[in-house]
C-alpha cells in the first residue's frame, strides 16, 4: 500500500503540471470568429468619419452611416463596446425612410441585425431586410441577408445544420453575382461550422476552396482562412501542415498590415507547438500574442495570455517568474468581470500551490468557489471543468480530501462532455490520489488503471507527434540547406556579373573621362579667347567712360559754382526780406499805437458822454486791429488765426 502511495505521489508530481498545462492551453484557445465586414484601418476610419461629418442629408449619407456602424459593429466582436453604434443606425434608418431610399433601408436594417446578432431584435431586423431584398430581386443583398441570418443563431451543435443551409444559400448567391471575395469569406464560416460539428475533413475542403477564390481575386488578407486551416489540420493530426498554415497566417497578417487579430494567429502557432511539447516556442509565441493584444487594447485577452504563459513557466519549473507575470498583468489590466477574475484566480492558485503558499492558494480557491455559486457562472463545460479541476487540486494539496473528491468528480463529468484525453487522464490521476489518501484502494486502483489506459494512448500519440516534429525539423533543415546552397550560387553569379559590369564600366568610364578631359581642354581654350576679347572691349569702353566722366565732372563743377553763387544771393535777399517785413510790421504797430493814443487824448477834452463812449469804442477797435496784426505776423501760418 505504501509503495502504491509513493508511486502515485511520484506520478502526480511528474504529470500534474504537464496535463494541467495541456488542458488550459486547449481551453484558452478556440477558433476565433471573423467579422463579416472587415475592420477598417485607422486611416480609412478617419477618412470615413471626415466624409460623414461633411455629408449632406442624402442617399450618400445613408451609405456612410451604414458603413460607419458596420465598422463599429465589427470592432465590437473583440472590444465589446456596441452601445454607441445604434445612434448611427437609427439615423440611417430615419434618413432612408424620409428619402424613400429602399436600398438604404435594407442596408440599415442589416446593420441593426449585425449589431444585435445575439438578440431576438437582430433576427427580426435581418428577416425584414431579407424579405425586402427578395421583393426587389436584389441577389447581392439577399446573400448578405442569408449570411447575417446565420449570425443571429448560437453556434451550438443542434443549430449547425440550419446555419450551414444559410451559408450555402449565401455562397450560391454570391457566386451568381460574381463576388469571389464575399463567397470565400462565407466559405470560411461554413468550414468553421463543419469543424465545430466534428467534420474537419469537410472543413478542410471548404477552406481550400476559400483560399483558391481569394488567390484568384488577388485578395491579400487571407490570414483568417489560413489560421482556420491550421486549426483544421491540427484536428486531423496533420501537425506539419498545421504549423505551416499557422506561420503563413502570421506572415499574411503582417504583410497586409492587418494586425488587429495578430494575437490570435500567434496563439495558434503556440498551440501547434504545444502538440510537440516545445515549451520555449510556446512561450515565445504566446508572449508575442500578449504584446499584440496589449497593442490593440485587448486587455482581457492579454490577461488570459499572461495566465497561460504562467502555466507554461510552471511546467518549466519557473514558479516565481510565473507568479510575477500574473501579478504584474492583473495589476496593469484589472479584471472587469467575474469570469476574468476567476480565470486570474485559477492561475494564481496554480502558482501559489507550486511555491507552497497554501494560505494564499486557499483564499483564491474560495473566490473561484464563490463564482461557481453565483448567478453569472458560465454554462460552458470547458470553463466549468477548469474551475472544478483547479479547486480539486488545491483541496488535494491542503488535504481536504472529501471536498477535493467532490470537485474532481464534477470536473470528470464535465470533462467527459468536451475535453481531451489528456485532461481526463489527469483528473483520473488526481482522483486516484484522493482515494489512496482516504484508504479507498479499490477505487484508487480503478482510477489509476483508467489513467494508465488513457495515458498509454496519449503516449503513443505523443510519439507520433514527436516523429512528426522530427520530420518537420528535418524538412526545415533540408529546406534551409537548399536555400543556403541556392543563396551561395546566386552570390557567385552575382559576383561574376558584378566583375563583368565593373570591367565594362571601367572601359566606358575611362573613355568617357578622356572625352571629358579633351572637351574641357577645348572648352577652356575657347573660354580663354572669348575672355580676352571681352577684356579688350571692356578696357576700351572703360577708357571712353572715364573721358566722359572727366568731361561731365568739369561741367558739374562749373554748374555747382554758379549754383552756390545763386544760393548766396538768394540767402541775402531772404534775410533782407525778413528785415523789411519786420520793419513794416513794427511801423504798422507804431501807427496803430499812435492812432490809439490820439483817440485817448481826444477823449480827455470831451465832456459829452456819448462822444466819449464813441471815442472809446473806436479806440477798442483799433486795439483789436493791433492784436490781430500782432497775431498775424507772429503766427507760423498766415492763413489761419485762432480768433478765440
Amino acid at each position: 500500500m505504501a509503495t502504491t502511495l509513493l508511486a502515485l505521489q511520484s506520478l502526480l508530481k511528474r504529470y500534474f503540471v504537464k496535463y494541467l498545462l495541456a488542458l488550459l492551453l486547449l481551453l484558452a484557445f478556440t477558433s476565433q470568429a471573423e467579422p463579416y465586414y472587415p475592420i477598417l484601418s485607422k486611416t480609412e476610419a478617419e477618412s470615413l468619419r471626415s466624409r460623414l461629418l461633411r455629408s449632406a442629408p442624402d442617399t450618400n449619407r445613408v451609405k456612410l452611416l451604414v458603413q460607419w456602424s458596420n465598422d463599429l459593429s465589427s470592432r465590437s466582436y473583440y472590444l465589446q463596446k456596441p452601445d454607441t453604434i445604434a445612434v448611427c443606425i437609427r439615423q440611417a434608418q430615419a434618413l432612408s425612410k424620409s428619402l424613400q431610399y429602399v436600398a438604404g433601408q435594407i442596408d440599415a436594417d442589416y446593420a441593426l441585425g449585425y449589431l444585435l446578432r445575439k438578440d431576438p431584435g437582430g433576427r427580426e431586423a435581418v428577416l425584414q431586410a431579407l424579405a425586402r431584398s427578395q421583393q426587389r430581386h436584389d441577389r447581392r443583398r439577399q446573400a448578405i441577408g442569408w449570411y447575417l441570418l446565420s449570425e443571429t443563431y448560437e453556434k451550438s451543435m443542434a443549430l449547425h445544420p440550419q446555419r450551414i443551409r444559410y451559408f450555402e444559400q449565401a455562397i450560391r448567391l454570391f457566386g451568381e453575382v460574381h463576388d469571389p471575395v464575399q463567397q470565400a469569406r462565407v466559405l470560411r464560416e461554413l468550414a468553421d461550422a463543419y469543424l465545430m460539428q466534428g467534420k474537419p475533413a469537410r472543413a478542410k475542403e471548404e477552406l481550400l476552396r476559400s483560399l483558391a477564390l481569394y488567390k484568384a481575386a488577388g485578395y491579400r488578407k487571407q490570414h483568417s482562412t489560413l489560421d482556420l486551416l491550421a486549426a483544421t489540420n491540427d484536428a486531423l493530426g496533420n501537425y506539419k501542415d498545421a504549423l505551416q498554415y499557422a506561420l503563413a497566417a502570421v506572415a499574411s497578417a503582417k504583410r497586409s498590415q492587418d494586425t488587429l487579430m495578430l494575437c490570435t494567429y500567434y496563439m495558434r502557432v503556440g498551440a501547434v507547438y504545444q502538440q510537440f511539447d516545445q515549451r520555449e516556442k510556446i512561450i515565445q509565441y504566446y508572449r508575442l500574442a500578449m504584446r499584440s493584444a496589449e497593442a490593440n487594447d485587448y486587455t482581457d485577452t492579454a490577461l488570459g495570455l499572461a495566465s497561460t504563459i504562467a502555466r507554461v513557466l510552471l511546467a518549466e519549473n519557473r514558479p516565481q517568474e510565473a507568479l510575477a507575470l500574473i501579478l504584474k498583468k492583473s495589476k496593469a489590466y484589472p479584471p472587469q468581470d467575474d469570469y476574468s477574475r476567476q480565470k486570474v484566480a485559477q492561475g494564481l492558485i496554480s502558482c501559489y500551490l507550486r511555491t507552497k503558499q497554501y494560505d494564499l492558494a486557499t483564499a483564491y480557491c474560495q473566490q473561484v468557489e464563490s463564482y461557481l455559486k453565483s448567478k453569472n457562472v458560465s454554462t460552458d463545460y470547458r470553463v466549468l471543468h477548469g474551475a472544478y479541476l483547479t479547486i480539486g487540486a488545491c483541496c488535494l494539496a491542503t488535504k481536504q480530501y472529501s471536498k477535493a473528491r467532490a470537485y474532481l468528480l464534477k470536473s470528470l463529468a464535465a470533462g467527459q462532455v468536451v475535453l481531451t484525453r489528456g485532461s481526463l487522464a489527469h483528473t483520473c490521476l488526481l482522483l486516484s490520489k484522493v482515494d489512496s489518501a482516504q484508504g479507498n484502494l479499490p477505487s484508487a486502483l480503478a482510477y489509476y488503471k483508467r489513467y494508465k489506459a488513457i495515458n498509454d494512448s496519449i503516449y503513443s500519440e505523443k510519439n507520433s507527434k514527436q516523429m512528426a516534429a522530427l520530420q518537420i525539423q528535418y524538412d526545415t533543415e533540408k529546406r534551409e540547406q537548399s536555400i543556403a546552397l541556392l543563396t551561395k550560387r546566386n552570390q557567385l553569379q552575382q559576383l561574376t556579373i558584378r566583375q563583368r559590369e565593373l570591367q565594362r564600366n571601367a572601359v566606358l568610364g575611362g573613355t568617357g573621362l578622356l572625352v571629358l578631359v579633351l572637351g574641357l581642354g577645348y572648352n577652356r581654350y575657347r573660354l580663354k579667347q572669348r575672355s580676352t576679347r571681352l577684356l579688350e572691349q571692356k578696357q576700351r569702353a572703360l577708357e571712353a567712360q572715364q573721358a566722359e566722366i572727366h568731361r561731365k565732372n568739369a561741367a558739374l563743377e562749373q554748374v555747382l559754382g554758379e549754383k552756390d553763387q545763386l544760393l548766396e544771393e538768394r540767402q541775402e535777399l531772404l534775410v533782407e526780406k525778413d528785415w523789411m517785413l519786420k520793419e513794416i510790421h513794427h511801423r504798422v504797430k507804431n501807427n496803430l499805437q499812435v492812432v490809439s493814443s490820439l483817440l485817448s487824448t481826444q477823449s480827455r477834452h470831451l465832456h459829452d458822454p456819448q462822444a466819449v463812449a464813441a471815442i472809446r469804442e473806436s479806440q477798442n477797435r483799433v486795439q483789436v486791429m493791433a492784436l490781430l496784426h500782432q497775431k498775424l505776423y507772429q503766427a507760423d501760418h498766415l492763413g489761419r488765426v485762432n480768433l478765440a
